[in-house]
């Protein structure tokens, strides 16, 4: 396991054409297992997802990107395709889809690199946000 820097920015566009962007950098670790890359790194008060753990699972031609803690997820992002998912808050479930419309994936046996994700989103059965994130990943000095 390789301790590496993780900054994020996430891009989140409402139906108005108004965005909403976060930053983040936070210490992470980077591993490799079975040929899958993960990013593992916790979510900060910035995000409002403090108390969670966030995992990257890259392969080739997709991503999942898994949280735990206070709200836990799965999203799998497969470039074309749309995945169901369920989104779990302690103030309840919500049930999701993502389209992933980019993806592009640039990640070293070192864990540095890139990964750029462009996606719909629904919330309950209805389109509501698109949404951008792009990771950087950085040896962590």
């Amino acid at each position: 396991m390789k301790s590496i820097l993780v900054a994020v920015k996430s891009i989140q566009r409402d139906n108005s054409g108004e965005d909403t962007v976060i930053e983040l950098v936070s210490p992470g670790r980077y591993y490799e297992k079975n040929g899958v890359k993960y990013i593992v790194y916790d979510e900060t008060e910035v995000t409002g997802m403090e108390g969670v753990k966030t995992t990257i699972k890259l392969y080739p031609q997709s991503m999942i990107l898994l949280r735990n803690g206070n709200v836990k997820m799965r999203h799998q992002y497969v470039l074309g395709n749309t995945h169901d998912t369920i989104y779990e808050t302690p103030m309840g479930q919500l049930e999701m889809s993502v389209k992933t419309h980019e993806l592009d994936i640039d990640v070293n046996t070192d864990g540095i690199g890139h990964v750029h994700l462009g996606y719909d989103i629904s919330v309950g059965g209805s389109w509501q946000f698109y949404n951008q994130l792009d990771i950087d990943l950085q040896e962590d000095t």
